[in-house]
Order: structure tokens, then sequence, then C-alpha cells
């Protein structure tokens, strides 16, 4: 399909209007003058299209195509929507989205009258086919890019296995020269040498490696090339003696990513097919039988200190371990992905972007916590309240549910009963043998595993037995009403129950930063996904049913001014035909607030908007969010 040439005409009649979208991934190689390379392309197409005036609007960004929850994304759809725009231009289909949303935002483009272009895919909305060869396009850029990423992990991997290359990166101990190319070229630091057996020496003795820490950080002694902290941590010390370059050997492959399709990001999990080694014995610190010890050491130790599922779930996943009031550790920032701690520029009672605290997030933007609680305490019971008569088909559903959470618990009572009665009679087994032939030293070992998996067994046991059984149906909607007053307005905000029930409401509450279309403090708004489901103690995998039982809302954080309060009222008596006076002392305004009002509703017309608020997407120069440009300041991305 070859791209129609045909010259173009303002929609308006005066300016040619044009979006531009250029993006580069910010991978290592990539430098920000490929995006003007972009938006000189996209220009000398627009010149091609019309030849009088034109009017640029460029989205210029840096992130991973394939990620569905970029905040341009939002833009170019308020964009396109707001009819401004006669033709939207990329280089490629790719440089908007790589994989076939990018076919749903063409549509939405030609719905509300923008053509889209993408030169070097041939696509052209104006042409009939303009679906098929965006689709087409998604599928090439997606093929690409898989097909690249297993070529490349196949041949770094047989690399690492033949001959020691595709290293990783060193760790404290080791001098890798700049011509290094294989693990055989690297060597041991002589000055780190009394270093690492000091460590392991404490270890041995305390299995301590936060005091390890500490005496490292005394002695100034630093954490090494590429440790983005300066000072030592116990987390990064075992980090650093788990490492089995320790004894000898290198490994690749612990981890891999995995695409999360619902917003295109990829993140890195445990590697099911374990990793791959190499020798290396000339970089070994200890050998392989005291490395097992040291490590069986400090596991042995740490076990059983981490957190306990419930049904299941870890109900404090990506919440830090210390008590705190909700919403605190619960909101996530759009910008950087980081949580918000309570104590905000100072004011404990404000919530502020932990990676803002850090200079790691330009989002500087705060809000009251105990304000927010109850917005979004009220939002959800409004949601609640709205809620219709269960019809027939959903009751069917959640009975079909429960039956299989009952079925579900028989078989696992069973299986933990067959478990317990399997180890019970081998601690009878290894009772008896200490009794035919005398205690010695594995026998001990082996009676002392037994009885910690009776013991882990016989809880796992209680839990099943404790685990809802399913004897339960669907309660009316004004059970559920009435539970929800109960729960949301009865418990006080800083409980810890009031936490857990809010936690089970809006497994997702996210900020993102806004501002007025006039100007004004940047504020932030919540978007919040909440689970009804919860309320009426339904299996959380009833809540897919969205239409009934799960609600997407927005939520502002922030009391708006006074002219975005009154703007609707104003224009609607100046409507009627009222004078601006008139119409300000009928609700106690002044002209001026009034005036101000009244600008603003013009200013939404002009640009097609309904809402006055509009999606900040990079940092604002105010003094106040002038954090990105401090010399500490490292931007974290929701890719990190």
């Amino acid at each position: 399909m070859q791209r129609r040439s045909e010259t173009m005409a303002p929609r308006d009649g005066q300016v040619f209007r044009v979006a531009i979208i250029a993006r580069i991934s910010g991978g290592q190689f990539q430098k920000d003058i490929s995006n003007e390379d972009q938006i000189d392309h996209a220009k000398q197409v627009a010149a091609e299209l019309y030849s009088g005036p034109i009017d640029y609007h460029v989205i210029q960004t840096v992130g991973k195509g394939e990620r569905l929850d970029r905040p341009e994304l939002e833009q170019v759809r308020e964009l396109l929507r707001s009819r401004r725009f006669d033709v939207l231009i990329a280089e490629d289909i790719g440089r908007i989205i790589r994989g076939a949303a990018a076919a749903e935002l063409c549509g939405i483009a030609v719905d509300h009258g923008t053509r889209v272009i993408a030169p070097n895919d041939c696509v052209d909305t104006a042409d009939i086919n303009w679906e098929e060869d965006v689709i087409g396009a998604c599928r090439d850029h997606v093929g690409h890019n898989a097909h690249v990423s297993k070529r490349l992990k196949q041949k770094l991997a047989n690399r690492f296995s033949k001959f020691g290359g595709a290293t990783s990166r060193p760790i404290f101990g080791y001098i890798v020269s700049a011509d290094a190319r294989t693990f055989d070229d690297w060597r041991k630091d002589p000055n780190a040498e009394p270093i690492i057996a000091a460590v392991i020496r404490i270890l041995r003795e305390t299995l301590n490696c936060s005091y390890a820490a500490d005496r490292l950080n005394t002695l100034a002694v630093p954490t090494g090339p590429y440790t983005r902290t300066q000072r030592w941590t116990g987390r990064l010390v075992r980090n650093m003696v788990r490492n089995p370059l320790l004894k000898g050997q290198a490994c690749r492959g612990v981890r891999h990513t995995v695409k999360h399709h619902e917003t295109g990001r990829r993140v890195a999990v445990k590697n099911p097919n374990g990793p791959k080694y190499y020798p290396c014995p000339h970089l070994a610190y200890l050998s392989e039988d005291e490395f097992a010890d040291l490590n069986a050491r400090l596991d042995e130790k740490h076990k059983g200190y981490g957190r306990k599922p419930v049904d299941g779930r870890d109900l404090r996943q990506g919440v830090l371990k210390c008590r705190t009031r909700w919403p605190g550790q619960h909101v996530s920032c759009a910008v950087c992905n980081g949580r918000y701690v309570w104590g905000g520029h100072g004011v404990k009672d404000h919530l502020m972007c932990t990676n803002s605290r850090g200079y790691q997030c330009w989002n500087v933007a705060s809000f009251d916590g105990v304000q927010a609680s109850e917005r979004l305490t009220q939002a959800v019971l409004a949601e609640i309240e709205k809620l219709p008569e269960f019809d027939e088909a959903l009751i069917d559903r959640v009975q079909k549910r429960v039956n299989e959470v009952r079925a579900s618990k028989d078989s696992d009572l069973a299986t933990a009963k067959r478990e317990l009665a399997k180890v019970e009679a081998e601690l009878g087994n290894i009772v008896a043998a200490i009794a035919k032939v005398g205690v010695s030293e594995v026998l001990q070992h082996k009676l002392k595993d037994l009885s910690l998996s009776r013991t882990n067994c016989r809880n796992q046991l209680a839990r099943i037995e404790k685990r809802q059984d399913g004897a339960f149906a669907l309660p009316p909607v004004e059970e559920i009403k009435r539970r929800a007053r109960v729960e949301l307005s009865e418990l006080s905000i800083s409980s810890p129950e009031f936490h857990a029930t809010m936690c089970r409401l809006m497994p997702k509450l996210e900020v993102f930063p806004v501002r007025c279309i006039d100007g004004g403090a940047i504020v932030l708004r919540a978007r919040v996904e909440v689970e009804l489901a919860s309320i009426a103690n339904l299996p959380r995998d009833e809540s897919a049913d969205k239409q009934i039982l799960r609600r997407n809302l927005v939520i502002d954080l922030f009391n708006p001014p006074q002219r975005v309060v009154n703007r609707a009222e104003i224009a609607r008596l100046r409507a009627s035909g009222m004078t601006q006076r008139v119409a300000a002392a009928k609700l106690s305004l002044t002209v001026t607030a009034a005036q101000r009002a009244s600008a603003l509703d013009r200013l939404m017309q002009s640009r097609g908007l309904s809402d006055p608020y509009e999606l900040i997407t990079s940092p604002p120069q105010e003094s106040k969010w002038r954090r990105h440009l401090h010399p500490r300041f490292r931007q974290i991305t929701c890719d990190e």
C-alpha cells in the first residue's frame, strides 16, 4: 500500500494542526538525536500534505514500546478525542505502541476525524484497508523483537557455557581489565582478600549480615563498581556471600523476564530451568564446602522470619514490615511506581513518594492522607450504595465457585493428612533406629529435620481446616451495604482492621500529578480499582464479573479552587442570560471570581475538554519541582 499524497485542508479552516509522536526505548546505544530525526521526518510528511502554516504538537518520550501504562499514551488519547488535530504522524507504528493495542489507538483517531500516518510502515488511515495494515505492522514489530531476543539469549548462553563469555558485572573483590572478555580474564583483588576474609569470619561467629555491613562502613570499604548505594547494608552483604563466584563458579540465568500483558511490562522472575555454571577456580575465596556450610547456616538462622501467606496469598506483599496507617505504603506513584509514605515535606499527615525523597523521582507532590482516606472511603460507600440487585446468573456462578472451593479444601486436607502421616512414620523409624543402634550425628540431624517437617505439616493442616470452606451464599444487596457501612464507617481510619479492609477493597491505588489547564498548583489524583467482592465475603475469583463486583474510579485528592468549583454553574447562569455581576451575586462570589470561572470554561470549550485538569508527564520548572536538576537526582522509572 502506498501512502496517499493528496493535500489536506485544516479542519478549522485556519491552521493545519499536526501531532507528532517520537520515541526511543532508551537503550545503551540509543541517542536523543534519534527522536529529533523522527520529528524531522514527520515534518517532511506534513509539509507534503499541506503547504500553509502548520502548528506542531510533539510528544517526545523515552520508554519501552511494549509498555501500555505509559502516561503519554493517555495524553495521546485525550488529544485525539479533543478533535483538535488534523493528522497524527509517527515514523512507524512501533513508535506509538509495539503491539496490537496500536490498532485501538488508531481507531480512536479515525472515530474523531484525525488521520494517522506511519510512513515507514506504509500505514495511512485514509486508506480503506488501514486496520489490516496496522495489524500487519504490529505483527512485524512484535515478531522482530521476539526473534532478536531469542537469538541473543541463545548466543549469550552458548558463549557462557563454552568459554565463560557473556560475563556479568563484577562485584566487590574482583578486578576486571578493560580488555577482559571472559571470566578467565578476571582476577581477584589482593586488597579485598583480607576484607572478605574478615567478613566471612564475622558471619561465621555472629551470623549477622547487618553487623558485618556496619564493620565495612566503619572501614570505609567501597560497595562495588556497579552498586547503587554507597553504604553497605545487611542485604548487600548477604547477596555478596551467596554469589557462587566466591566459590569459583560463575552463574548465568538465575532469573529471566516474562511479559505482563496487561501493562506491557517485563518483570524478572526466578528461572524454572535453573542457572548455568562455568568453573573459574582462580576466582574462589572459599572452598565449595565452606561456601555451602556458611550459606546453609545463614539460611537456617533466617528461616521462618519471612511473611506467612494467608490462604495462599501474601497480604503484605509490596508493603514494608513496619505497621502503618492506611493508605501509607499502599499508594503507588504513576511516575516511578514508588510507594507513598507518611511525612511529606515535614507534615506528618501528608504522604509523599519515597523515591522523591531520595532524589529518584521528580514527582514531589504530596497529599493529605487523612482527607484522602475520607474521600476514598466515601467514594467506595457511594459505589456500594449504587449496587443493583443480583440476577440469577450471578448467583449460579457464585454457587459454582462455592462448590469448587469446598472440593479444593477437601482435597488439600487429604493431601496434608497423608503428608503428616508419612512424616510421623519416618519419625517413628528414626526413633526406633536410635533405640536400636544408639545416638549418632546423622540420626540426630535427621531427627531434627523430621521434627521440623512435622511441625510444618501440622501448621499447614491447621491453616487448611480454618480456611473458609464455601459454606456461604451470595448475600442480599442490602446485607452487603450494611456490612460496608459497619466496616467503613465505624472503624477508626488509623486501626489495623481499617487498613486490612481497605487493602482488600482497593488492591490497586495509583496517584498521578495533574494541573488546571489555566495554571495553578500541581495536585494529585487517584486511579483506584475497587473489589466489591471482598465485602460480600466471596472468593477473590468472583470479582472477574466486572459489571457487578468491580469498579474503576478516578478520585481527586485535593480541594479544587473556587473557579473550578463554580465553573459549571457560572456557565449555566450566563447561558440563561444573566450578566456576570448578577451571576456572581447569586452564587455569593466576587465579580473577579466569576470572571475567572468563565475564562476557564471558555478555555475548556476551545480545547474540546470536559475536564479542567490535564496530566503532567514531565517535570515542570517551578522551584519546588526542580529536584530533577539536583546533582544527586537519578530518576527511577516503572521499568526498574
